[in-house]
């Protein structure tokens, strides 16, 4: 019988520790993504929000064709400001037609840091970073490259 209350004691211990560790991810996890509206500016007719968390975001949209002609091959310009007017990093959207009176949808995820201000436009062409290459050649960011080491260190530490 006592054997019994042992392994009692120990399930009860388990689920416990269990539904603990639940209860602490959900706010560790709450508390990290509390989305914010962003502020947004832009040149061309267009109904958007854009939402960002102290490390990441999204920006949902429609673009309106109010013009007589066709857009083609463009893309719609995404620009994210932190609230000292520093460009944290721009997202493009290639938009491939839409006629004139037309709408599209539009949603773009964004990795920047503390993104307060977002400005939206329409260019013809992608603009090249520093080193001569567009936003989605990019491979990684060195944050996330730097967690990958550090995790895959810490995962052959305890192989």
């Amino acid at each position: 019988m006592t054997r019994m209350k042992t392994f009692f004691i120990y399930f009860l211990l388990i689920v416990g520790f269990f539904v603990f560790s639940q209860i602490m991810i959900y706010f560790a996890l709450n508390g990290t993504y509390k989305y914010k509206n962003v502020d947004v500016k832009s040149s061309i007719p267009i109904e958007a929000e854009v939402k960002a968390t102290s490390i990441d975001g999204v920006a949902k949209g429609k673009i309106y064709n109010n013009t007589e002609n066709a857009i083609e091959n463009k893309y719609v310009k995404v620009a994210c400001y932190s609230k000292n007017d520093t460009l944290m990093g721009t997202k493009y959207i290639k938009i491939d037609k839409i006629e004139a009176k037309e709408e599209k949808k539009f949603e773009v995820r964004f990795n920047f840091n503390k993104v307060d201000r977002a400005e939206i436009a329409l260019v013809e062409e992608q603009a090249l970073t520093d080193n001569g290459v567009t936003e989605e050649q990019k491979i990684s960011d060195s944050e996330r490259g730097l967690a990958a080491v550090i995790g895959a260190l810490i995962l052959l530490y305890f192989i």
